[in-house]
């Protein structure tokens, strides 16, 4: 499904050409995918909870086929971006209800790693997209591309069909999308640390749009590369993010949630400070190599500190609480960015959100408590006592 996505990315700039419509405002394509994920969000939080997560993880899978054959076949740009908005609110039934599955898998001291591997391998997949889009775009075009998607996504849904679908120990028995209840449920001690996980989550969305509209646009129509050396670079990020995956799971597991989050959201800050000075291919690989160390350090580490500081019987709502509000960082994220690059240039968008990256690493360093049970202090609520201590 990620890569499917990626495949997209570098070829933003000749939806442009092929619609006739700027490239600042073909990018806005992923505006529509994440206006669709924010509006599905919470309703898909509070159908995990009450029914599992195999019924949205079908449901996501049959609106991602169904979007990508329609964007195929779109008559203009307006169409073309309705069907992104319905990719969106897909591609999240069914990202929602794979991580709450294989959240349960596994006791809380292996979530990070289990957490880790799988986002990890959806961002390779996304990272390694390009570099196929990149090399297809030219030969297939946009609606070829499209059309491959919806043949990835069909793939899927057949898969998430046979998912075995865990019966929930506890329901929701509300007959709103969202219990304003289930915020007062968290802990008191761990109440500010969810809300600094909320302001983290919205970097992180933000920082992940704006590399994947900014960085085609400053490569290809800035600096003058072509799409396919445009997918090679996102795959030097996709390389370093595979390999990183891995340790960082095991980074969190044994040393703490804030050693994964922390330094990955100072690394983003660092690179979007200095790629607008990279000049040069290899000058912007090392770039790319840094941003694939952050990515691939932190990857699921927000769901997996959220997870470790939330009920159980209220997880989907709360997750999907966080995310819907850090989703709000992906809608502002692209239009910013784009006003920036059309007022100045595309290089000029990635120095606006250094300043968010900073902020929300402090916070993780500095506020947020931490959440892997035995890495809590001694009277933390539910603090794992060693038996040296006892």
């Amino acid at each position: 499904m990620a890569m499917g996505q990626g495949m997209i990315i570098p070829a933003l700039p000749v939806v442009g050409q092929t619609y006739g419509v700027p490239g600042a405002l073909a990018v806005q394509l992923i505006t529509g995918q994440v206006i669709g994920r924010f509006v599905a969000m919470m309703p898909t939080g509070t159908m995990v909870d009450r029914w599992g997560a195999k019924v949205p993880m079908v449901i996501g899978a049959t609106l991602a086929t169904a979007s990508g054959l329609a964007a195929a076949f779109s008559p203009n740009f307006a169409v073309l971006l309705t069907t992104q908005f319905f990719w969106g609110f897909g591609m999240t039934m069914w990202t929602f209800g794979r991580e709450i599955t294989a959240a349960e898998m596994v006791p809380p001291e292996q979530r990070g790693r289990q957490l880790s591997t799988l986002m990890g391998l959806g961002g390779t997949g996304m990272a390694f997209g390009p570099a196929i889009g990149g090399l297809l775009t030219d030969p297939i075009g946009v609606r070829g591309l499209f059309l491959i998607f919806a043949a990835m996504s069909g793939f899927v849904l057949l898969v998430s069909s046979t998912a075995h679908n865990a019966e929930r120990k506890a329901r929701s028995q509300s007959g709103t999308v969202f219990r304003w209840s289930r915020l007062r449920e968290i802990h008191p001690y761990f109440r500010l640390t969810y809300a600094v996980l909320i302001v983290t989550t919205f970097g992180v969305m933000a920082r992940g749009q704006v590399t994947n509209s900014m960085l085609p646009l400053f490569t290809q129509e800035q600096v003058g590369y072509s799409p396919a050396t445009t997918g090679l670079l996102f795959s030097v990020m996709a390389a370093v993010t595979f390999l990183t995956i891995v340790p960082g799971g095991f980074m969190s597991d044994k040393f703490g949630r804030k050693w994964a989050s922390a330094p990955a959201a100072l690394l983003w800050a660092a690179g979007f400070l200095i790629l607008p000075f990279a000049e040069g291919l290899l000058v912007l690989a090392v770039v790319m190599v840094l941003l694939g160390v952050a990515n691939g350090t932190s990857m699921g580490s927000m769901t997996t500190y959220t997870l470790d500081i939330v009920p159980a019987h209220a997880r989907g709502q709360l997750q999907a609480f966080r995310r819907t509000v850090g989703e709000v960082g992906s809608i502002i994220g692209v239009p910013v960015s784009g006003v920036v690059a059309t007022v100045s240039q595309p290089s000029t968008a990635f120095f606006v959100w250094v300043p968010l990256f900073l902020v929300s690493g402090l916070l993780i360093m500095f506020v947020a408590k931490e959440g892997l049970p035995r890495r809590r202090p001694p009277g933390a609520p539910g603090a794992i006592i060693s038996r040296a201590s006892e």
